[in-house]
């Protein structure tokens, strides 16, 4: 088997790409953990100080944890940080493990893809139901994420087979700084 020749213009776009999408996904990170401080001292100063409850908060503040992790997982798999089972790389030589991960990764985005499928089936099963998040916003929408998170990771993994099949030889396996 012929190890991939070097395109550096479409592995640059697509690592670029990669890239943007991570600090698009850390942003909202960011965004999401300030929310949810700002929600809890919210809750603590309504309740303390004027003896009242946010009847909503508790609810938000699950789906906000629910948009943490779906965004974190995004952003862990963008930076190649997702859960791995490293004992091919332990036991294979280096050029054999290189197709052993795009195997792995091909395997994972067919898994992510299944999962996207019935999580959108999910979603339009919740639309039938009435409950309300905040206002007139319908709680289904909290749960979006559920789908578009699953279809927001199996895009980073699209784009590093892409950037794998793209590049030469030295691709890393692991991130830059990690230890073998």
């Amino acid at each position: 088997m012929q190890i991939p020749q070097e395109s550096p213009t479409g592995n640059a776009f697509l690592q670029n790409v990669n890239t943007f999408l991570g600090k698009i996904e850390t942003g909202a990170l960011c965004l999401i953990v300030a929310m949810m401080l700002g929600l809890a001292i919210l809750k603590i100063v309504m309740r303390y100080v004027f003896s009242a409850s946010l009847l909503w908060s508790d609810i938000m503040l699950q789906h906000l944890t629910l948009w943490l992790c779906f965004f974190g997982a995004a952003l862990a798999t963008c930076e190649r940080r997702h859960i791995s089972i490293d004992v091919l790389n332990r036991i294979l030589p280096g050029s054999v493990t290189r197709w052993t991960n795009l195997v792995i990764d091909c395997i994972a985005l067919v898994v992510v893809g299944i999962l996207a499928y019935y999580g959108f089936l999910f979603i339009e099963d919740e639309k039938s139901s009435e409950a309300i998040l905040i206002g007139s916003v319908p709680l289904w929408w909290a749960k979006t994420i559920i789908p578009y998170g699953l279809v927001l990771i199996g895009v980073h993994v699209v784009l590093q087979i892409g950037i794998y099949l793209t590049n030469s030889a030295d691709t890393p396996d692991a991130i830059e700084g990690e230890s073998d």
